[in-house]
């Protein structure tokens, strides 16, 4: 299975995530901002990002931004605790079609991220209530 790559400024989160889908299997790292993964990015492969949307200075569409052009055969999920109708237009008009709102399952995560690393790409929106 292809390398996760997690990015998101919620130390405590992305810990979780990260030890959580290492006992599922999946190998992973960690970001705690969009300049930090774009390190990560030029110097590791990964198959798919998961990113957070808010985060100080750059966002998670910044990040998709930079993946997208760079790294086209690379997957994303977009996770947010705010996803306003105007940024999911926005965010479907770059070519973000994963989604999980938080508060989320990680069981939900892992499921995605496998249908993810299965198909190549992320094809269907998912959100929890």
């Amino acid at each position: 299975m292809s390398r996760v790559l997690l990015v998101d400024d919620d130390d405590e989160l992305i810990f979780l995530i990260s030890e959580y889908l290492e006992a599922c299997g999946f190998e992973t790292d960690t970001a705690n901002s969009v300049a930090q993964a774009r390190y990560f990015m030029k110097t590791s492969g990964y198959g798919l990002v998961v990113s957070d949307l808010h985060m100080p200075g750059e966002s998670g569409l910044d990040l998709f931004r930079f993946v997208a052009a760079r790294y086209p055969g690379t997957g994303f999920v977009l996770m947010t605790g705010c996803l306003d109708s105007r940024i999911k237009r926005e965010a479907f008009k770059m070519g973000i079609s994963c989604y999980m709102e938080k508060p989320f399952q990680l069981s939900e995560l892992a499921v995605m991220i496998r249908s993810c690393a299965l198909d190549g790409n992320c094809v269907a929106m998912h959100a929890t209530a």
